[in-house]
């Protein structure tokens, strides 16, 4: 492998994260727009605490948080002219712990119910996903619909095309009306043909559900977080492995350089360029791990929210249960957070760094003539 080569393809491929980052990452701009609205919506803003109540044409940003009221509905048009549909009594996140070298959209669907017609031109660029506490959905057509209900139930339609559903403990294709009912008893995915589920009414038997045992279901959510809490620690601490060993190396790297041994110093590259590409994993993975601790977070509070309701809680049987674990969730979740930054962080700075370092021996190249030692050529 010639070692300009080796920078030429290395350089290329980091060049490429770096435009799917600011693609990603690119959060000051407007999603979309809110087009239709019936009833109340109310939207919060990434890290602000304050609820605004949104109209049509209100702006969504990455990272809103989205919640309808009583008989709401709301439609968003994305840039891309994908159109989506929040049903009543949902709530959502847009895009949120989506990794810099993911070409994806994620909606986090905590509970309630999603209607989502995604554009050819969004398809072609990137996946769309939606991601419930229980299930993953990942986007290859252009028309379905999702439902996240309290007890852990979703249900998902496919009206045209392709989505991949995953339970993590088995994945499988829906088709064009085809569809499917899991939940954090049932993982198995059963494809249905001419799914037609009772939106409404198994959104009321899930309530009742979930009312009758409190603590049945909350202690699902529970193990679920804190298992993906340590497992998270893993990956954190794994990035932090791989950091290490890349400064080793190109400690090496360097000394090589000054030693003249031009094979050494090739060979270390060639292991700093597989470090890299580990890192790009594991910052999807850490991303991912993201998402489905929020996906739980973000249910356990709701659990919470029903636990302090004066007229919901005298029914609630569990609530105690809730409400004692409620502590230790919200810091877990703040613990979590900062783990995923972490995580994240150290993951993509020596890529980063190293994407500085190929653009300035690219332009060296174009500048210099070709010599007889590669070290010329790299200065």
């Amino acid at each position: 492998m010639k070692i300009k080569n080796f920078f030429l393809s290395l350089f290329m491929g980091l060049l490429l994260i770096g435009f799917s980052s600011g693609e990603v990452l690119a959060d000051e701009e407007a999603m979309g727009k809110i087009v239709k609205l019936s009833g109340l919506l109310k939207i919060q803003r990434s890290g602000e605490t304050s609820w605004l109540t949104a109209r049509r044409q209100t702006d969504v940003f990455f990272g809103d948080t989205l919640t309808t009221g009583e008989d709401a509905v709301a439609v968003i048009q994305l840039v891309d002219d994908s159109i989506m549909r929040v049903h009543a009594n949902s709530k959502i996140v847009l895009n949120t712990k989506v990794s810099p070298v993911e070409k994806k959209n994620s909606v986090l669907l905590f509970f309630g119910r999603l209607w989502n017609k995604i554009s050819k031109k969004a398809l072609r660029k990137k996946v769309f996903e939606v991601q419930t506490p229980t299930a993953v959905c990942g986007v290859r057509g252009t028309d379905f619909e999702t439902a996240s209900y309290e007890d852990g139930t979703v249900l998902i339609r496919v009206n045209t095309g392709e989505v991949e559903v995953d339970t993590e403990a088995v994945q499988k294709t829906l088709a064009t009306n085809q569809g499917t009912q899991v939940s954090f008893e049932q993982k198995d995915i059963r494809v249905e043909s001419d799914f037609q589920p009772d939106w409404e009414q198994d959104q009321a038997t899930s309530r009742e559900k979930l009312l009758g045992d409190g603590e049945k279901y909350g202690g699902y959510v529970h193990d679920e977080i804190y298992k993906r809490r340590d497992d998270l620690k893993k990956l954190v601490d794994r990035a932090a492995e791989l950091k290490a060993t890349k400064e080793d190396l190109r400690h090496k790297a360097s000394q090589a350089k000054e030693a003249g041994d031009a094979e050494a110093y090739e060979a270390y590259q060639i292991e700093i360029q597989k470090i890299t590409e580990a890192q790009k994993m594991l910052n999807q993975k850490i991303a991912y791990e993201g998402r489905r601790l929020e996906c739980h977070f973000g249910l356990f509070s709701h659990y919470g929210d029903l636990a302090k309701d004066p007229e919901i809680s005298k029914r609630f049987k569990g609530r105690e249960y809730i409400l004692n674990q409620l502590d230790d969730i919200e810091s877990i979740y703040a613990e979590f957070n900062a783990m995923v930054e972490e995580g994240m962080k150290m993951s993509m700075e020596d890529m980063e760094d190293l994407m500085d370092e190929m653009r300035d021996k690219m332009d060296a190249f174009k500048n210099k003539k070709k010599s007889g030692s590669i070290f010329e050529e790299l200065n």
